[in-house]
Parts: C-alpha cells; sequence; structure tokens
C-alpha cells in the first residue's frame, strides 16, 4: 500500500480530467466526490473509478461538458436534465437545486434524469447538512440483486442515504445499498485476488459462490426486504423520471460498444428545512444525545463500543486524514501511468 495525501491524489484527478477535456466545474466536483469517498473507506467507490470514467468519456459515454437544463415543477420540486455527464456533478447540481427550494417551502425534491452513475450518495446528502437541513440522496443502478427464491437478477443494489446534522460531529450518516457487498467491491476482491465472504453473492445460476470470477449477483440484506427497498428507490430514480427501470437500466461495465452508451440512471435527491419542524440547534442537541446514548449502550466485545450508523466511516476519515489514502500497489502504478499520458505531475 502507498499512502497519499488527499490534496496530492485530488489534484491529479482534477488535472487528468480537465486534460481530457472535461469540463473544470464538472471535474472539480467528480474530483471531489471521489476523494471523499475514499477518504471515508468507502474504497470501492472511491478514487479508483478515475480509471472507469476516463474510458466512459473516451468512449463518448459521458458528456464532458453538459448543458444542464432545470425545470422548477413546483414551489417545492423540479426536474433536472443531467445531459449526460458524470453523476457527482449533475447530483451536486440537483442537490443545490433542493436546498434553494427548501429555503423557500421548507423543504425541496429534485428529480434528475440522463445521469450517470454518481458514486458514493453521501457526497451530496451531506451538502444538505451544511445549511442545517436533513439530505436525502438515492439512485438507481444495474440489475445484479437475486430475486428472493430466484435465479436471475430483476432490479439493482440501489443506494439510499439520509444525513441529519449533530452538535458536536460530522452528520449523522446512513449511506447504504441493499446488500452486504456492493459489485464494485466484489469487483476489488478481484482485483487484489482475494475471496469473498460466504453469503454475499451468488453466480450466474443463483448459486452462492465464494469466488469474485464467478459473482454476477449479490444477496440482498434481509432477502425480501432489502429487495423491496431496491424497488422502493428505483420508482423514485426510474418511474419519477422516466429513466429505464429493472433489467432495463444499463450496465456500468462492459465492452467498448456497452461503454460507448449513455447510461441513461435517474437519481432523486431531497433537503428538509429542520426548522420547519423544530429549532434547528434543538434537533442537532437531541441528534446527538441520541447518537451518544446509542453507543453508550452495553457491547459484547468489550474493547470496542455500539457504533450509531456511518461512525466506522467517520473513524476510517480521522485516520487518512492523518496517514493519507492507501492506495494500492497496481493502482498506484496505474495513476502514475495515466498521468504521464496525459502529462500531468504525478503522485
Amino acid at each position: 500500500m502507498k499512502y497519499i495525501d488527499l490534496d496530492e491524489i485530488k489534484r491529479l484527478i482534477l488535472e487528468v480530467l480537465i486534460a481530457i477535456g472535461v469540463d473544470e466545474e464538472v471535474s472539480n466536483d467528480t474530483a471531489e466526490g471521489l476523494v471523499e469517498a475514499s477518504l471515508r473507506g468507502v474504497d470501492s467507490h472511491g478514487i479508483r473509478l478515475l480509471f472507469h470514467y476516463v474510458e466512459a468519456v473516451r468512449s463518448g459515454r459521458l458528456n464532458p461538458s453538459p448543458r444542464y437544463d432545470f425545470v422548477e415543477t413546483s414551489p417545492s420540486t423540479g426536474i433536472l436534465d443531467a445531459d449526460h455527464t458524470f453523476g457527482h456533478a449533475a447530483g451536486i447540481k440537483a442537490m443545490h437545486h433542493a436546498i434553494e427550494l427548501a429555503k423557500k417551502s421548507g423543504s425541496g425534491h429534485v428529480a434528475v434524469k440522463n445521469s450517470s452513475h454518481s458514486g458514493a450518495m453521501a457526497y451530496f446528502a451531506h451538502e444538505a447538512c451544511k445549511q442545517d437541513m436533513i439530505g436525502v440522496a438515492y439512485t438507481h443502478a444495474t440489475s445484479r440483486l437475486r430475486n428472493p427464491n430466484g435465479r436471475t437478477s430483476f432490479f439493482g443494489n440501489n443506494p439510499m442515504c439520509f444525513t441529519a446534522p449533530m452538535q458536536d460531529e460530522e452528520p449523522f450518516c446512513y449511506d447504504g445499498a441493499n446488500s452486504t457487498i456492493t459489485f464494485n467491491e466484489v469487483r476489488r476482491y478481484g482485483d487484489i485476488g482475494e475471496i469473498l465472504p460466504e453469503g454475499v453473492v451468488a453466480d450466474s445460476n443463483g448459486m452462492v459462490t465464494c469466488d469474485p470470477d464467478e459473482a454476477e449477483q449479490l444477496i440482498p440484506i434481509g432477502d425480501y426486504k432489502g429487495f423491496g427497498l431496491s424497488m422502493v428507490v428505483d420508482i423514485f430514480c426510474g418511474l419519477l423520471t422516466g429513466m429505464p427501470v429493472g433489467k432495463d437500466v444499463s450496465k456500468m461495465f462492459g465492452d467498448e460498444e456497452v461503454m460507448r452508451q449513455k447510461r441513461e440512471l435517474g437519481q432523486f435527491y431531497s433537503a428538509y428545512r429542520i426548522d420547519s419542524f423544530v429549532p434547528k440547534e434543538q434537533f442537532k442537541s437531541r441528534m446527538q444525545t441520541l447518537v451518544d446514548s446509542l453507543r453508550s449502550e452495553p457491547s459484547i466485545d468489550a474493547e470496542s463500543s455500539v457504533m450509531a450508523p456511518g461512525d466506522p466511516e467517520k473513524r476510517v476519515k480521522k485516520e487518512r486524514l492523518k496517514t493519507g489514502i492507501p492506495i494500492p500497489e497496481p493502482d498506484y502504478l496505474r495513476f502514475n501511468e495515466m498521468a504521464d499520458k496525459y502529462a500531468v505531475k504525478g503522485i
């Protein structure tokens, strides 16, 4: 492992994206989102996705210079056409619209169409907390979640994120998909030659496997419950945006023909003004008390405490701000090869 300062890796990502013709604002939003994911330990959705995104720009899948079209459909709702650009940039743009709607109406909700892969959803939901609002973010994804009692998949491993500001620390954050592991994480296991945990993936026939090279489907958490949550997200992100749903959602990875196709993904972002319900300082204080009370509950392992959602990511972020972001040797070499290719400074 190499440990790289977050500002250095963000600079490299930003310079590479600009070098291949990506709009500066889009590049900055994307670099920020990728680094933030890695900083929080969500490595499957972090900086290593740069390689995929560069390929997507070069193949024509991603629009490097979008012309956004936002339509306010009511005092609290709107639709953003992302013009097939990076999902990170589209998501930040949409959340900013949601925040402005919430300032006027108490809550704001923006459906995004013609978007692409948006990485970790916490990046967007946290944006609302900067304004002392509650943030919610959804996206749908490629069909990967095994159907209950089925051999095939229908819905994607569609994640949802909920954030709320706290008094004395970074916001509370639940950010999770509906399986124990994401498929980007499965790919990472394959890249480093490790066997998967038991009971988290299935092969093309729906049979459980631990081999990342055989993995085709993800096992939903709680069986039909996790599957049901993915369907709910698809309703928000597919039906309310007019984008494809279920098995018709496009593939993220594939051959040259696949990589030339636009993703046509949908996302959905919401911001809620806390002071429309209770004084925001009162809420933040009670939110802090709620989380602290949870952490003080008795634990089975005396050396570790009960954790609230988001606590593992907060711990990793605190550590990586000191040590830097860990990068496996193969990825480190690829980053520097990419830097040489596009005539920017390496890491």
